[in-house]
């Protein structure tokens, strides 16, 4: 069972210059990895998301959040990977419409996205510190 522990926001920009009223055709890309920290069952998922306009209108906003989880022995890798972003993005989500909405524009409410299992793909494990936390 992976259970999220906390997130924070790394990073967040966000540009708005279309004239109101500008119909935008809008575009998600989304990066996410997972380092893992596998003596304590923890690992740190880092999730880059991407909205911007598809007809190069100057709209667009962009998130860097890091979040740290546990899971228990047996988990396998995949199945960490889709539960914990599965966990993430609806925080990500939160933060988008709230945004939008207090930056005097209608909210914005991303579609809900679900990752693969079959599309994970595991590398080697990094070597981590074992105080080191991207959450600290």
């Amino acid at each position: 069972m992976i259970e999220l522990k906390g997130y924070k926001v790394n990073s967040i920009s966000f540009e708005n210059k279309v004239q109101n009223g500008t119909q935008l055709k809008l575009q998600n890309q989304v990066k996410y990895n997972v380092n893992y920290i596998e003596a304590e069952n923890r690992c740190v998922g880092i999730l880059d998301f991407r909205v911007s306009d598809s007809q190069m209108n100057p709209f667009e906003i962009r998130i860097e959040m890091a979040a740290e989880f546990t899971y228990q022995e047996g988990d396998e890798k995949p199945d960490i990977h889709t539960g914990s972003f599965d966990q993430l993005f609806p925080f990500l989500r939160q933060i988008i419409n709230n945004l939008t909405t207090m930056s005097g524009m209608p909210g914005l409410l991303i579609p809900i996205m679900k990752l693969r299992r079959d599309s994970v793909s595991v590398g080697k494990p990094k070597e981590e510190d074992e105080e080191n936390s991207p959450l600290n």
